[in-house]
């Protein structure tokens, strides 16, 4: 479903020209994140991802202009390509983070996070080291992304505050579509964060707690967005599917 400019700065507290950037710019071609896909941003949290979580980095003070530069640009969708390749089983876990890590090596210029994401990254599924990862792993699903971070020209200050914004925003996507995916997920045994929490009513009640929590933290960065979020999550819980998952 199309995802407009002004949703994105009205209801997402995106800024005006990063929400401009990425919501005209073409699907990029022979991408394997963006198979089959029309436009480049949508309402699923997948792409939705995208300019929320440029818009956090420029919250965190890198300049809009490193962030919209093309080669950087360019840079997240390669990383997204071989993402999006491992997701549909055409590579496997090793050699997409081999070819990951190729594509940003000779331009790292945080050669200490790219040292700790080739730690965290060394074992299937990754373990939490320092600030990256989480102790429950079904979220540190997409931590590739934070490859990309290697190559901004900024103070590690600003990358820890980057990476500590990522960590609010892309777990709480997770978690937010993982309820509302569990008894599918149950069903055909994939992986669910709620396994972490527990499948039962009380399970369900801490991972809710856990979201909030994130979502009034993100709330304190970008007021519209964390705001926006905590709706979303309270239509759902009005649901009649959570009710019944929740026993109410």
């Amino acid at each position: 479903m199309f995802t407009s400019k002004q949703e994105l700065i009205v209801y997402k507290g995106v800024d005006p020209e990063i929400a401009a950037f990425f919501v005209d710019r073409a699907v990029p071609k022979n991408n394997a994140y963006w198979k089959g896909r029309y436009l480049y941003v949508t309402r699923g949290n997948g792409f939705l991802f995208i300019p929320l979580f440029f818009d956090l980095q420029l919250r965190a003070g890198v300049d809009r202009k490193v962030l919209l530069d093309e080669g950087y640009v360019q840079l997240m969708e390669s990383i997204m390509d071989l993402a999006g390749k491992y997701e549909l089983g055409e590579i496997d876990f090793e050699k997409h983070i081999q070819a990951i890590d190729e594509l940003v090596s000779k331009r790292s210029v945080q050669i200490s996070l790219l040292e700790n994401l080739r730690v965290y990254f060394s074992k299937n599924p990754p373990v939490q080291i320092g600030n990256i990862g989480t102790n429950n792993t079904a979220l540190n699903r997409g931590d590739v992304f934070l490859y990309l971070l290697t190559v901004l020209p900024v103070c590690e200050e600003t990358i820890n505050k980057i990476i500590d914004y990522w960590y609010l925003l892309i777990p709480s996507f997770l978690m937010m579509d993982d309820i509302m995916d569990l008894q599918d997920d149950i069903e055909k045994q994939e992986e669910n964060s709620l396994t972490f929490f527990g499948y039962d009513a009380i399970g369900i009640k801490k991972a809710l707690l856990f979201l909030n929590d994130n979502l009034s933290k993100l709330e304190e960065i970008n007021p519209t967005l964390g705001r926006n979020l905590k709706e979303v999550v309270d239509e759902k819980i009005e649901t009649t599917y959570f009710k019944h998952i929740l026993n109410e």
